[in-house]
């Protein structure tokens, strides 16, 4: 072997700490094998008085002490001279944010300098003039930079072939570079299958690849919406998408009309599919919504999706409910995101299913399938104040299924 992939060299004031670490685990193990190498320099080594100081008061006064310039250039100097050139980075709560992205960066170089700071930091000569890039691990404050070093060295290290046994463990994991972005992992489970009465999703325990993949990523999708909103495409909902309603047979009585004829003025929906109806139920809701929707009857979901196809693409099945829950988009952007990673055909409309309204309410269509489901609108107050901003609409329940309709129509037209 002519060498370890990735070297990394560590200048600190505590050195053993660092080795300490890095002798156990996969790391220990993947330097034992000559794939990773860490090397380790004690600042106090470059000092020139009997004290050893590495340390001063800051110019302009101040708490605390500030790490002086000397020792830290007079070692990463000698670093560079014994042992060739590196990637020199600064370890600072005041940098850009470290990430997956930039782990994957690094593990593309072949020498990595990590300057750990101690006290109030370094001298910002070090960073201004002697270093390549500036990181931090997060927004936080440690004692010092052994820490946010161990933590590179292992996020970098895991990337390096070799390191880890199984290739796919890398490319699956949270953060990962795979074709739909940024994600969180998806739910892990082992053995037993129910644990105090808790059991593993059925799905997992079948011998459908296909289905166990769908899954995870619509796990992972979903736990990133949960978790991390930001690390998701936020696209609009598309202006050119028809959205139709599905609808039960029974029509609004005269109670009702002007709540759905207010909540149907100006929707742009595509049109009204009445399900389980025929022509009598289609006449009976062109008449309570006053002709402000193009109304059409079929015997089954199955009906309406072969008239779909026929026009030329199956249309996307989303089913709104009252209240968020597991699964449950509760912004565009993140119902959009689900319905993306639907397999099959292309799909060139949504059918929203409007809330069941009772007897002869609409039943949610089992074939097909629905492929999301989508709450317009926090239900909850005490709900908001663990949400983020951009998924609460009101948090009040709007009153009834006509004012469901329109905030669903509103919130995905962004209106």
């Amino acid at each position: 072997m002519s060498g370890p992939q990735l070297t990394f060299e560590v200048l600190t004031l505590f050195p053993e700490a660092v080795r300490a670490f890095a002798s156990a685990g996969l790391l220990g193990r993947a330097i034992e094998r000559e794939l990773v190498a860490i090397e380790t320099t004690d600042y106090r080594d470059f000092t020139t008085d009997r004290h050893r100081t590495v340390d001063d008061a800051p110019f302009g006064g101040g708490a605390g002490m500030v790490m002086k310039p000397e020792p830290v250039v007079a070692a990463l100097e000698h670093v560079i001279a014994t042992r060739g050139p590196v990637h020199r980075i600064l370890l600072t709560p005041s940098a850009p944010r470290f990430d997956q992205r930039i782990a994957e960066r690094l593990a593309a170089l072949p020498r990595i300098a990590l300057l750990c700071g101690r006290y109030e930091g370094i001298d910002d000569r070090v960073r201004e003039h002697f270093v390549d890039e500036c990181l931090s691990i997060g927004d936080f404050v440690l004692g010092g930079g052994e820490v946010a070093a161990l933590v590179i060295i292992e996020a970098v290290s895991r990337l390096a072939t070799g390191v880890v046994g199984n290739p796919e463990s890398v490319q699956g994991d949270s953060f990962g570079a795979n074709d739909h972005g940024a994600l969180l992992e998806f739910p892990q489970y082992t053995r037993p299958a129910v644990f105090r009465g808790h059991a593993v999703p059925v799905v997992l325990q079948g011998g459908d690849h296909a289905a166990i993949e769908a899954w995870r990523l619509r796990a992972s999708i979903e736990r990133t919406w949960q978790h991390r909103p930001e690390l998701r495409p936020h696209d609009p909902w598309p202006v050119d998408l028809p959205i139709h309603l599905a609808v039960g047979p029974q029509a609004p009585d005269a109670t009702q009309e002007l709540a759905w004829r207010d909540a149907l003025d100006g929707s742009g929906l595509a049109g009204i599919v009445v399900l389980g109806g025929d022509e009598d139920t289609a006449l009976a809701w062109t008449r309570a919504l006053g002709g402000r929707a193009t109304v059409t009857a079929f015997a089954d979901a199955r009906t309406l999706v072969k008239r779909f196809r026929s026009r030329g693409a199956a249309p996307w099945w989303v089913r709104l409910v009252d209240a968020p829950g597991p699964g449950v988009a509760q912004t565009p952007a993140a119902l959009l995101d689900q319905l993306r990673t639907c397999a099959g055909e292309q799909r060139g409309a949504v059918v929203l299913i409007a809330p069941d309204f009772g007897e002869g309410g609409p039943a949610a269509p089992s074939d097909p399938p629905v492929d999301a489901t989508f709450v317009p609108a926090r239900v909850a107050e005490h709900e908001t104040a663990l949400a983020p901003a951009s998924v609460i609409v009101d948090p009040s329940p709007p009153a009834g299924p006509a004012a469901w309709v329109r905030r669903a129509i509103a919130t995905l037209r962004g209106t």
